[in-house]
């Protein structure tokens, strides 16, 4: 039966796949034309939750620009987030994306709606098995009736509540579509994942991925396999010191090696820093992250040539290519973004005013 699914639904998983490259591409315009930061990607983290259950309402410039709602519990059941017009698009409104959780008594997600003004919307709902050692994920999707690049669902822009979500005309018209499989997660008794069944449009196949750790559970290895046991990627970890880790990522093609491409996180506990390294066309690329009781605070950007060593000590002779600095409320809430591009001269600010409502 799985099968069937895989051979009959591929047109209407495939637009779902490319609704979320889309996705993906519109984050990165998000980031305007200094192509080193999104703004406002900051999550809400409020210093003191209130006992009951709750919403906070961002505005900029007296439009709202993000909504979250979580339930008595703390967790986040509703999320709308309004973006920038990506330059290379001719909106008249503003890019949304509206997302929203269930959760069950033990406190999974057991389905998570995706709205999208342009690329569409889906639903994936998730089943556990054997004390969630199985986890299966679904989707059900909603009929393509517009036109991607146009924003032609930007009717969503409505939807300011979890429950408007659930009721609205677009979720019920999901909620009667067809239920697809997308894949099967296997879990270790320590929660982690080990195996992933699923159908990659991208190869055209049923692949595996394969997943090995250490006896310290740090994740050691990942193989995605093809049906005819052929490996299409191989993503390969090491921990140089408890504090480092490095990640190589190996694309094959017939067996043989295509592409490679590294990065590595290292992070200093006592200073509240994390160092981002990754390297990529003889450039590497640094992302120094400042944060201060647990609140990010500054991102520095460098970018030097690479010469063969990919964790490098951070001087003051790197010149920063660009840089964005966060002053939050009393609250803990995001109040000011600064941005400068060093490499333009290009700045810009940008302020958030909230509203936090119990429920």
């Amino acid at each position: 039966m799985v099968g069937y699914y895989y051979v009959n639904k591929l047109d209407s998983l495939l637009r779902m796949i490319k609704g979320i490259i889309l996705l993906l591409l519109t984050v990165v315009t998000i980031q305007n034309s200094y192509g080193q930061f999104a703004f406002n990607n900051i999550p809400f983290k409020l210093k003191n939750n209130p006992d009951n259950s709750f919403r906070i309402v961002q505005t900029r410039d007296g439009e709202i620009s993000k909504i979250e709602e979580y339930d008595i519990d703390g967790n986040l059941i509703f999320q709308y987030i309004q973006g920038d017009i990506p330059p290379f698009f001719n909106w008249t409104e503003p890019h949304r994306f509206i997302y929203g959780f269930e959760f069950d008594e033990t406190g999974n997600v057991v389905k998570r709606y995706t709205l999208n003004s342009n690329a569409g919307h889906n639903i994936y709902e998730y089943e556990f098995e054997d004390a969630g050692i199985v986890k299966t994920t679904y989707v059900r999707n909603y009929p393509d009736e517009g036109r991607r690049n146009t924003n032609s669902y930007v009717s969503i822009s409505r939807i300011k509540t979890f429950e408007e979500l659930i009721r609205s005309s677009e979720v019920v018209k999901m909620m009667s579509s067809e239920k697809l499989f997308l894949k099967v997660e296997y879990h270790n008794h320590a929660g982690k994942i080990i195996k992933i069944n699923e159908y990659s449009h991208t190869y055209k196949d049923s692949l595996k991925t394969i997943i090995n750790y250490d006896n310290n559970l740090n994740e050691q290895s990942r193989k995605l396999i093809t049906s005819k046991r052929e490996v299409k990627r191989e993503i390969n970890y090491d921990y140089p010191d408890e504090n480092t880790k490095i990640t190589t990522i190996i694309n094959f093609r017939n067996d043989k090696k295509t592409s490679s491409y590294q990065f590595a996180k290292v992070k200093n506990e006592e200073e509240e820093s994390e160092i981002e390294y990754s390297e990529s066309s003889g450039k590497l690329n640094i992302r120094f992250y400042q944060y201060e009781n647990g609140y990010l605070t500054k991102i520095v950007v460098y970018d030097t040539k690479f010469n063969d060593n990919l964790i490098v000590q951070l001087s003051k002779d790197y010149k920063k290519a660009a840089e964005m600095v966060y002053t939050y409320n009393e609250d803990g809430l995001l109040e000011k973004e600064e941005m400068t591009n060093y490499e333009t001269g290009e700045s810009e600010t940008r302020t958030y005013n909230y509203n936090i409502e119990e429920l």
